[in-house]
């Protein structure tokens, strides 16, 4: 094990990062939070690594344990990219001083930046294991995938499951619970992996648009998935996810607004830039926190909402 240390954004709460991954079911297996620390266990961009790493907050920097083989300035630039350090924490405080609903999410998760998955690798495997079951169940799939095929580290007298490598998951023929045409989608996401088309960096560098129309050629990969793999793996700030019902329902319930439709949604995140997406995440968060959550027919929603993508034609309300 070794150690170093972040700077630690403006703002920013060691326990507000903790609280959102404690309840975060998607990211089941890649992090495990504490009273006094948060750990996080991934695949490093690039090579693959398994790594481990435990957050101890102190008073202007972060102390980070790390397991595993692995550069620290490697690690450290995930993590940035993980946990909205690689963006101006300033300025996105200053967003809720000018937009009083925005200031009002700040202060309902206060200390939170942004959240994301480790890497797009890591948000293809659940974009292609959670459709048509409950999230409960997709992640117990996923770490019994982390504890047969994986990695094992130790770290601080506790052993983190690391997903499997893309070598490792490409040679995959079958696994309980997993239907064989899911299994045959993990080995497109592994080939995608090793291929190079799914690093974080580049997929940024190609943008948004490009990003998600390359991705819907892999195999399964429709726009939902897609769109949760550039904006919840690659985890840019700022852009605009309409492929998630969910968030549109965040705005209603935030801003009281009876039912707005996608260009209201647009026309009102022109305003957040270049945090959009980070607001995006707070709504997500907030609707959380309520019955309308839950609300029925999510799931056509979603189903309406890709095929107007698919059609390039804005869904409706």
């Amino acid at each position: 094990m070794s150690t170093f240390s972040l700077k630690k954004p403006f703002g920013f709460r060691l326990s507000a990062a903790s609280d959102y991954y404690a309840n975060f079911t998607p990211g089941s297996g890649m992090a495990a939070a504490a009273l006094d620390r948060l750990t996080l266990a991934f695949r490093l961009d690039g090579t693959f690594a398994p790594v481990a790493v435990a957050l101890h907050e102190r008073k202007d920097d972060l102390l980070v344990e790390l397991a595993g083989n692995a550069d620290q300035g490697a690690v450290s630039k995930q993590l940035a990219r993980i946990l909205g350090f690689d963006a101006d924490a300033r300025a996105w405080f200053e967003l809720g001083e000018s937009d009083l609903v925005v200031g009002e999410l700040q202060r309902e998760f206060p200390g939170f930046l942004s959240a994301a998955k480790s890497s797009p690798y890591d948000a293809a495997i659940w974009a292609v294991i959670s459709p048509r079951m409950n999230q409960q169940q997709a992640a117990r799939i996923k770490l019994s995938l982390a504890r047969e095929l994986g990695d094992a580290l130790e770290l601080n007298g506790k052993t983190h499951f690391v997903f499997p490598s893309p070598e490792r998951l490409r040679a995959l023929e079958r696994f309980p619970s997993l239907s064989e045409e899911k299994v045959a989608r993990l080995r497109g996401v592994a080939q995608a992996a090793i291929d190079g088309l799914l690093d974080a960096d580049r997929l940024r560098e190609l943008g948004e648009a490009r990003a998600l129309s390359e991705l819907q050629n892999l195999r399964g990969v429709g726009p939902w998935a897609a769109s949760h793999i550039y904006f919840r793996g690659a985890a840019p700030c700022d852009g605009l996810p309409i492929a998630e019902p969910r968030i549109l329902h965040g705005l209603a319930s935030a801003y009281r607004l009876r039912s707005p439709s996608l260009a209201a949604f647009q026309r009102i995140a022109a305003g957040w830039r270049p945090f959009r997406l980070w607001v995006c995440v707070l709504l997500m968060r907030h609707l959380a926190a309520t019955t309308a959550w839950f609300a029925p027919g999510l799931g056509e929603e979603r189903a309406r909402a890709g095929r107007a993508l698919l059609r390039g034609t804005p869904p409706a309300a």
